[in-house]
């Protein structure tokens, strides 16, 4: 859907939804498409379910009820609707009358386990965005084992058990009635490959044009868009993949497109990466908003609690409390010092060196996350002209936050944990701004234009 100017919150829409999500559909969202397009997609797309069923069918709503339900802006709802589109989870529709803003909402069922996992595309999508052990306990979870060897159907037939009756005046119904509309899987069509440019590579070879069936077509479509593959690339995949005898052999392809991709990008499987547009700025000054107003609301206990990716420790709570008790800093600049401190020193909290840099930030003023994000990127932004003249690039194993390299503003979340170098940092713990040369010139130059 790409007609948002159309769209305002009293905008009226209709969800068709001639069936209902069942509990293997929801085990299906949960283990298999949530990793993939979010947990606030997973819960629109399950509250359009649950919603609907309290109206008539066809009801006609407003999209403001969608917004307020779930506490987001239109533009935030649109990008939901947009990922359950390109999963395949939900189909849109506009009304062709000119002055009428009417759109209608088709949801889909998801695809069961088995059709997921061997689809090509999202079943790889799935693998990079989760890991192989992840991925693994995933498909276990969803495995269900086979009947019993040594057994024989004994099942009884409609005839052994009804009499047949002949009604005369009886017809088959030809109305529409509540069934599955089920997912085929991630939104793509033929027309996203050119396959003229790949028949013009492949003259002269042994591949013929009647190798290309709909489901080979389709299938190449899928491994083109999942490895970035272009016409000539998948024609070196194809040769590979094809005999005189047998036509192309897809579990081949499957194999060789992905060898293709491991050898030419040097990477173990695609990431799935949301597409940029040009909305998408947008979207990251909303994001950064909600993540300052995050910062702001969130206790430096819990905060330190996500980054350890679990208890702090009692170092780690007298730090707290000492910048709390020993400076006006707001939890909003608390929040973003631990995470630069974290970051800066590798996954560790020095005692000496973050209380040194909250007193110099509270004899500085700062008010809010903003203006703490603000003065680490312009320090930072010094540094790196003077690491360009005298120094390397960056010290080995520092990471830097990415709000500071990119401008935006996440947090570190709890399954990320911070690289370890093997480097001993014994004496970390006790390291003061006079350890180190990078904090005592931030500092001097705190003081200087105070």
């Amino acid at each position: 859907m790409n007609i948002n100017n159309r769209l305002k919150p009293n905008t009226e829409f209709i969800v068709y939804r001639p069936m209902t999500l069942g509990h293997d559909n929801m085990e299906v969202v949960n283990e298999l498409y949530l990793p993939l397009i979010g947990a606030d997609t997973a819960m629109t797309y399950i509250y359009m379910f649950e919603s609907t069923a309290h109206y008539e069918p066809l009801t006609i709503r407003f999209h403001k009820e969608f917004m307020d339900a779930l506490s987001i802006s239109l533009s935030d709802l649109m990008e939901r609707f947009k990922k359950l589109e390109a999963i395949g989870l939900l189909k849109s529709y506009v009304s062709n009358h000119t002055h009428e803003d009417l759109f209608v909402y088709e949801l889909i069922l998801p695809l069961d386990a088995e059709s997921f996992l061997k689809d090509p595309m999202l079943s790889m999508y799935l693998y990079g965005k989760v890991g192989s052990a992840q991925y693994k306990m995933k498909k276990d979870r969803l495995i269900y084992p086979e009947l019993p060897e040594n057994i024989s159907e004994v099942t009884m037939k409609f005839t052994d058990v009804f009499n047949h009756q002949n009604v005369s005046s009886y017809t088959l119904p030809a109305e529409n009635f509540k069934g599955r509309t089920v997912s085929g899987g991630a939104n793509v069509d033929l027309e996203d490959f050119d396959f003229d440019v790949l028949f013009t590579h492949l003259k002269g070879t042994i591949i013929d044009r009647r190798f290309f069936t709909k489901d080979i077509r389709m299938l190449i479509v899928k491994l083109s868009v999942l490895f970035n593959l272009n016409a000539y690339d998948m024609k070196n995949i194809l040769l590979k993949a094809t005999s005189n005898y047998h036509g192309i052999d897809e579990a081949k392809l499957k194999y060789e497109a992905r060898k293709y991709f491991q050898a030419e990008r040097k990477q173990i499987s695609p990431v799935l990466e949301k597409k940029e547009t040009k909305e998408d700025h947008g979207q990251e000054q909303q994001e950064d908003r909600e993540y300052i107003k995050m910062l702001h609301e969130t206790n430096p206990i819990d905060r330190l609690r996500d980054l350890r990716n679990g208890s702090p420790t009692d170092i780690d709570l007298k730090l707290v409390t000492d910048i709390i008790v020993n400076t006006p800093l707001n939890h909003g600049v608390i929040n973003i010092l631990l995470e630069y401190v974290f970051l800066k020193m590798q996954g560790e909290l020095p005692y000496n060196y973050t209380m040194t840099v909250a007193n110099n930030w509270a004899e500085k003023g700062y008010q809010s996350a903003e203006e703490a994000i603000e003065s680490i990127k312009e320090y930072q932004e010094q540094q790196e002209k003077r690491k360009k003249r005298y120094l390397p690039s960056e010290r080995q194993g520092e990471q830097t936050p990415e709000w500071m390299s990119k401008g935006r503003r996440h947090p570190v979340k709890k399954d990320e944990e911070p690289v370890k170098t093997e480097k001993k940092r014994t004496n970390q713990s006790q390291k003061t701004a006079k350890d180190d040369p990078e904090l005592q010139k931030m500092i001097e130059d705190f003081r200087k234009n105070r």
